[in-house]
């Protein structure tokens, strides 16, 4: 956690979210561990939180630690997302929604502070001038999670290993806009978290098992992002030579 991130329970969540949102937003997600949709947003919602830096402030509720704030603020269903401003509940979402939906819900909400600003992009970092340093930025940023910045940085042609990357880092795009749904999400949320033994078991299962054409090229894609001498990369090699 951070200063855009913060656990909230009853006892603390007048003064982290009530007091805190006449400064700016906050953004309530209530989860629990059991709960999979609430692992699909948690990182979509974090993410957002610091990418946008401050302009508002992300608290998360254990709802099976605080029942009574749940009751307080009639959370049926979970993961429930409420927005506060200026002590009140101002919009609300329930269910893991894909991320262009959580940006507009973000916006909108934004938008309610009195004194806030317009919200600025981040600036898109310079792409380097050589192919190999293009391709170095890439594998950076995709060890980031950041499919879309590392797809800019990805040179046109090269020894090969930018070919590789690119089905990688267009799945994330494909998955964080939504066009990709259902287990995509969780092997994309593994990459982005660097779990990425158990991204690739989700692969392999998608190979395996429903023949999805994306797995591979997606795995060859981890494969190269890793290297060749990396422990998980040379035993999930060994399963995927089999099938």
């Amino acid at each position: 956690m951070n200063a855009n991130i913060v656990d909230v329970n009853q006892a603390n969540f007048q003064a982290e979210v009530i007091q805190q949102s006449h400064q700016r937003p906050v953004i309530v997600d209530f989860w629990a561990p059991w709960c999979g949709p609430c692992r699909m947003l948690g990182p979509v919602l974090e993410r957002l939180a610091n990418e946008h830096n401050g302009r508002f402030r992300l608290a998360k509720v254990n709802s099976d630690q605080n029942q009574q704030l749940s009751m307080q603020f009639n959370v049926r269903g979970i993961p429930a997302v409420k927005a506060f401003v200026n002590g009140r509940v101002v919009d609300e979402f329930v269910g893991a929604q894909p991320e262009p939906n959580v940006r507009q819900f973000l916006q909108r909400v934004m938008a309610q502070m009195p004194n806030a600003a317009p919200v600025q992009p981040k600036p898109q970092t310079a792409v380097p001038n050589t192919a190999q340093a293009r391709l170095q930025k890439a594998k950076e940023l995709l060890r980031q999670g950041n499919g879309r910045e590392a797809l800019r940085h990805l040179p046109i042609s090269d020894t090969g290993e930018a070919d590789q990357l690119r089905p990688l880092a267009q799945f994330l795009v494909d998955v964080g806009d939504g066009r990709l749904t259902g287990s995509n999400v969780n092997i994309a949320n593994m990459i982005q978290k660097r779990e990425y033994a158990g991204a690739m078991y989700g692969l392999l299962m998608e190979i395996n098992g429903s023949g999805n054409g994306r797995a591979r090229p997606v795995m060859t894609g981890l494969f190269t992002l890793l290297g060749e001498q990396d422990a998980t990369v040379k035993a999930y090699k060994q399963q995927l030579a089999v099938l």
